[in-house]
């Protein structure tokens, strides 16, 4: 995670990210947009810079359109 340079609140919303996979087990984009107010394709970026920093932490299902943990979760913002 050290080649990265988190704003504050891109790191508010990747801890929101973490923490609803660490405590539901699903994240999706419509949840982002809604808590934070974003467009879609800003909740699209945020995922994809979450899944750069933990990878293999979630995978996507297809037929829910959603993100699942996968088994190899480990927290990535404690």
């Amino acid at each position: 995670m050290a080649k990265y340079k988190l704003t504050f609140a891109l790191a508010y919303r990747l801890r929101f990210i973490d923490f609803l996979l660490a405590e539901y087990g699903t994240i999706n984009r419509s949840a982002i947009c809604e808590y934070f107010s974003l467009s879609m394709p800003q909740a699209t970026h945020d995922i994809a810079t979450y899944n750069e920093i933990a990878p293999g932490n979630m995978e996507y299902d297809m037929s829910d359109k959603t993100y699942r943990r996968t088994r190899e979760f480990v927290r990535a913002f404690p």
